[in-house]
């Protein structure tokens, strides 16, 4: 949305807006709204460029036409959609958005080589520079026929300006503590604006009025304070109030980050059926924080169950302060029935133009604990990872990507291996394609996935295919049941692995794989919720439904096919600010080895 703009009799709000898809491609329109029922009256389409203002006789609208790098203004008609120039810069010129005077007059943003600078276009169209400095002049506004309001850059905060267009000299008459933005003119004698609120905005006023200098307000004697019903907090420092600075010490990267954002815990119960159905109870915690600048941040989660006695703990930390390289170590401690997995990653990774490169270090190791079967075993594995990745698509908020192709390639060498073992590799490449689905459905797609992956000198089966997805955090089946005759001293954890829909339950042992899946989804749209839900827990949303229809083949080893068609349920929702959670069932049916039909009931992550 740009260039919002009330009819000078407050009836009608009109305003430009742009659909954006994912490649920044869009299509504007102006619309029409009536400003006291929300109601749109009328859309002007087919507009390249951005808003600006409505003329105060409301019979044209003032906007940025864009074409190319050369940007102009242009004057819409409204009666009859007519489109008339009225600048005609050229070659790469930068314009923000305009305001119209009641005599014809335009007043609108330019870059300049100092930066944004405020020119005026007059009646007979030559156009007269009003500022011509690297102070950040923008968003301007006309209070009366000679005077506009604006947003300038005052001691590296935008605070609010007013230009008299006969002295040609700004005047502050704001003296915001973090920005300003967005002022407008209410009536000749005050401005209303965003000021900056922690994370927030608040909507202040302020008188058309110099603000004394910063020595003249320390050295006054302060005023008796107002009630609070007459003026707001941030409002303020505009009556004469001084500001009680807490702190002018250099920023500490540990300012909130002992705050968890994301606090969860979680608990529930299972039926045992190797125990008569006993319930076996899980609970767990899960913590996410960072600092307030985001250059700091962390997860931990911790969670156990009735059965083991033992927890699972995973942390991980990440680090914006390597820019432009997002650095991150993740260690864990993973107890499952009869083992004990101890993992460290230590990973960098950065984006060249729109195409992501990353590094990593993986360490392992595995310790299996000793039983009436079979004796105690350690298995462990050191060695560098490295991968890249490209995807240009097309797609939109409700249909997910219509249009797109994605390919990754990815090495890894691991000369540290095991006991008895050779050094091996790991390589592995995907090609993804997303295809517009069934003609007249508009929120559906087809994704196509081939996957190639070899381990070179590895010992034999140690690529697992097949198992729970990573991801899921819970299904109602216990699993995945692991067929592979692999010695435990050469099973290293689930590192190298492909998952294969229709085999969540199984696990196939090979040394290198080719997978095809086929995954049709088409999506029911609710996008409802509840800022408290049931009174006490955080914000939970329902986005939406959706169905699926999938396919897959694998080929393990060259020589056998594994196959499964199916479908499955998904409900969307988002509990609390950013946790995405997926309630899902889904039905498998298998062709091969000797399986039958597969019913999974969850919630993913």
């Amino acid at each position: 949305m740009s260039g919002l703009s009330f009819t000078s009799d407050g009836s009608f709000l009109f305003l430009v807006a742009a659909d954006i898809d994912s490649l920044g491609s869009y299509l504007s329109r102006v619309w029409q709204v009536d400003a006291r029922t929300g109601e749109i009256i009328k859309t002007w389409e087919g507009l390249e460029g951005m808003g600006g203002s409505v003329t105060p006789d409301g019979q044209a609208y003032v906007f940025v036409h864009v074409e190319g790098d050369t940007a102009n203004l242009h004057r819409l008609e409204l009666a009859t959609g007519a489109r008339v120039p009225l600048t005609r810069f050229e070659g790469h010129s930068s314009l923000g958005p305009p305001s119209a005077a009641a005599d014809g007059r335009v007043v609108f943003p330019q870059m300049t080589e100092q930066g944004w600078n405020l020119a005026l276009l007059e009646t007979d169209g030559t156009v007269r520079t009003l500022t011509q400095d690297a102070h950040f002049n923008y968003s301007p506004r006309w209070v009366d026929a000679n005077r506009i309001v604006f947003q300038r850059e005052h001691e590296g905060r935008w605070q609010a300006h007013v230009l008299d267009l006969t002295s040609g000299e700004p005047v502050r008459i704001t003296d915001a503590p973090h920005l300003v933005m967005d002022v407008a003119p209410a009536g000749n004698a005050e401005v209303v604006f965003l000021n900056r609120d922690h994370f927030d905005f608040s909507l202040d006023r302020a008188p058309i009025a110099p603000v004394a200098p910063a020595e003249a307000l320390a050295q006054a004697p302060s005023p008796a304070p107002e009630p609070a019903a007459a003026t707001s907090r941030a409002s303020a420092p505009y009556q004469g109030h001084t500001l009680d600075i807490l702190t002018d010490a250099p920023y500490s990267p540990l300012e909130r980050f002992f705050l968890p954002e994301l606090r969860a815990p979680y608990f529930y119960a299972l039926p045992d059926p190797d125990n008569g159905n006993k319930p076996i109870f899980y609970g767990g915690l899960a913590l996410a924080g960072q600092d307030r600048l985001g250059f700091h941040q962390y997860a931990l989660l911790a969670q156990m169950d009735s059965r083991l006695k033992d927890p699972s703990v995973s942390f991980s930390y990440a680090t914006a302060l390597t820019a432009p390289w997002y650095t991150s170590l993740t260690v864990a401690r993973l107890v499952q029935d009869g083992r004990r997995d101890l993992q460290a990653s230590l990973a960098t990774s950065r984006e060249f133009w729109t195409t992501p490169v990353s590094f990593n270090l993986l360490a392992l190791r595995r310790d299996y604990y000793a039983t009436d079967t079979r004796p105690a075993a350690r298995t462990s594995l050191l060695g560098p990872e490295a991968s890249i990745s490209y995807f240009a698509g097309e797609s939109t908020s409700y249909g997910g990507t219509q249009r797109g192709v994605g390919l990754s390639l990815g090495a890894g060498v691991y000369p540290l291996a095991f006991d008895d073992a050779n050094p091996f590799a790991d390589l592995r490449a995907e090609a993804t394609a997303f295809l517009p689905g069934l003609p007249l459905l508009l929120r559906d797609n087809l994704q196509l996935t081939a996957i190639a992956r070899f381990l070179p000198n590895a010992p034999e089966g140690l690529l697992q295919v097949g198992g729970i997805q990573a991801g899921t955090a819970l299904t109602f089946r216990e699993g995945p049941e692991d067929s592979r005759s692999l010695p435990l001293r050469l099973q290293p954890g689930i590192s190298f692995s492909e998952y294969l829909r229709g085999y969540e339950d199984y696990a196939l042992s090979a040394r290198s794989v080719l997978l095809a899946q086929a995954r049709y989804r088409y999506r029911v749209i609710i996008d409802y919720g509840w800022t408290s839900f049931f009174w006490l827990l955080p914000s939970f949303f329902i986005s939406q439904v959706e169905l699926e229809a999938f396919a897959s083949w694998a080929r393990t080893d060259l020589r056998d096919n594994h196959r499964a068609v199916g479908g499955a349920l998904y409900l969307r929702t988002t509990f609390g600010q950013a946790v995405p959670l997926s309630l899902f069932y889904q039905y498998a049916r298998r062709f091969d080895d000797g399986l039958g039909d597969l019913h999974l009931v969850g919630f993913a992550l």
